[in-house]
């Protein structure tokens, strides 16, 4: 049996009144802490195991009471649904059926003291028939209910660890592909540059995808300007599903830089770096994408490409027009110039007419 598990700590509270929401698969995950001083620590997330069908696996998960108070906790399985086309994921209130009779826990219901660690051991029982893949979720939540704050609301603390499972059996396939490669934009003023990975899961076992984007001047250029990660947060793709990767492009010397205001709403300020004179970005690029992920048996390429132009088109209005006005200007004070020379030519010629010396 083998099991393959990656650790990455994190800090994770989710306070809402209906459900936990969270983002789909990342190693780590952050929310605000609730009024009530609730604050886990778990690791690893998501839980990440390979298991032979008709064998059984047992998983580790810790659990850090971050909190200032002792906490009486429960583990419960929960089911969830991904959405491909805006990537949200919806928490259900059920267990998932097709593990419910395979997945045990060793303290279903235990404590933890503030700031100490509790090890839950994970069972899972797969029978042969098993299928390719699996993915739930894992809830830690208290046993009873919150009493209400003081101004009367219940509120409810809840941590989601995904749990994704691939079934090392005949018959599982890993298939990736590019379902779109592009830009936000086809012509940026000014920098940053937002490329959008779009990859597909065709095969019936969940996949990790790595890999870069290189910012070229042409498709066949042996030097990139620059080399962007793709899938910095290590997410996985869900079999028959598909998600959407995105990596800026942000080194130059003029850079839209993004704040908040006070009222909460963002709010772009451009700036410039003379140290970065060099990176001056002008004209068409092109982005290459060089991916690779595992299928079972060797790292398999994927690639795509996308050009886009950078254009400070605004600046170059009024350069355009400064450079006409200062042409105008000359043209003007040269005109002036000939004008005035050409009148007193003139005054000069009449003073020497014959007759004008006797008068």
């Amino acid at each position: 049996m083998t099991v393959t598990r990656r650790v990455a700590a994190f800090w994770v509270v989710l306070a809402t009144t209906l459900g936990v929401g969270t983002l789909l698969l990342l190693p780590k995950v952050h929310a605000a802490d609730v009024p009530s001083d609730f604050s886990l620590q778990v690791t690893p997330s998501p839980l990440v195991a390979t298991i032979k069908p008709g064998q059984t696996s047992q998983l580790e998960l810790k659990v850090r009471n971050a909190g200032t108070g002792t906490e009486n906790l429960k583990i419960e399985s929960r089911s969830f649904t991904f959405n491909s086309k805006n990537g949200q994921v919806r928490l259900q209130d059920i267990t998932p059926p097709d593990i419910s009779q395979w997945i045990s826990f060793s303290v279903p219901k235990f404590t933890v003291q503030s700031g100490q660690w509790f090890s839950e051991q994970v069972k899972l029982s797969l029978p042969k028939d098993a299928g390719f893949s699996y993915s739930f979720a894992l809830v830690i939540s208290r046993q009873s209910e919150p009493k209400p704050t003081a101004g009367g609301r219940l509120i409810k603390g809840s941590v989601a660890v995904f749990t994704l499972v691939n079934v090392d059996r005949p018959g599982a396939t890993r298939k990736l592909a590019v379902a779109q490669f592009s830009s936000t934009k086809h012509l940026y003023e000014y920098l940053p540059a937002t490329l959008n990975v779009t990859l597909k899961n065709s095969g019936n076992s969940i996949v990790q995808p790595f890999g870069n984007v290189f910012i070229q001047r042409g498709s066949n250029s042996k030097t990139p300007i620059a080399t962007l990660n793709v899938n910095d947060s290590h997410g996985y793709i869900l079999p028959d599903t598909q998600r959407t990767l995105s990596t800026e492009w942000k080194d130059g010397f003029w850079v839209y830089q993004t704040t908040t205001a006070a009222d909460g709403a963002p709010h772009q300020h451009l700036q410039w770096n003379w140290n970065k004179l060099s990176t001056f970005r002008i004209g068409k690029y092109t982005a290459k994408l060089v991916a690779v992920y595992n299928d079972g048996q060797r790292d398999v390429p994927i690639e795509g490409e996308v050009t886009f132009w950078v254009f400070p088109w605004r600046a170059f209005i009024i350069l355009i027009v400064a450079i006409v006005g200062l042409w105008w200007l000359q043209h003007w004070r040269h005109k002036r110039k000939t004008e005035k020379a050409v009148q007193r030519a003139l005054a000069a010629a009449r003073k020497k007419e014959p007759g004008q010396d006797a008068s």
